[in-house]
């Protein structure tokens, strides 16, 4: 009877330790909206995270059923155009940068980044990322001027 007792009490321990380990999945405060899209046979996860927090934007790439995670890209600057000048513009120095119009047509990720310099003055610029291939590339910005 006692080693009954005994190994009751120890599989009651083992069961509430475990269940102590168990770590409830959140949302970071700093992601302010998450879509997801199927593109091919991947589903992408598109994060869109705080500019006041965290500037950036998340790609997640699945393959789904097992919804395996095959590539993680994190964009925190993006290459533009300006005058014939490659300019980098890099979302941990600036004053704010705004992500708007995010989409996906035909594969295609396309949204738009509102930067704001430091010392006044922004530049809008329109992105694309391809994600019809293996792998995930760099964003492809063009510069959107003020007369467009």
């Amino acid at each position: 009877m006692k080693k009954l007792l005994f190994i009751f009490f120890i599989n009651i321990y083992l069961s509430v330790a475990s269940a102590e380990q168990v770590v409830t999945p959140y949302v970071p405060v700093a992601v302010s909206d998450v879509a997801s899209y199927r593109i091919g046979k991947y589903i992408v996860k598109i994060i869109e995270y705080n500019t006041r927090a965290d500037t950036q934007l998340g790609l997640e790439v699945f393959l789904p059923p097992e919804y395996k995670l095959i590539q993680r890209k994190m964009i925190k600057k993006i290459q533009v155009k300006i005058d014939g000048e490659n300019r980098i513009f890099d979302f941990g120095d600036t004053a704010g940068a705004f992500f708007n119009k995010i989409k996906v047509e035909k594969g295609i990720i396309k949204f738009q980044v509102d930067f704001y310099v430091l010392r006044g003055g922004n530049y809008l610029s329109e992105c694309e990322i391809d994600a019809n291939r293996e792998k995930l590339p760099e964003p492809v910005c063009r510069y959107i001027s003020e007369d467009e």
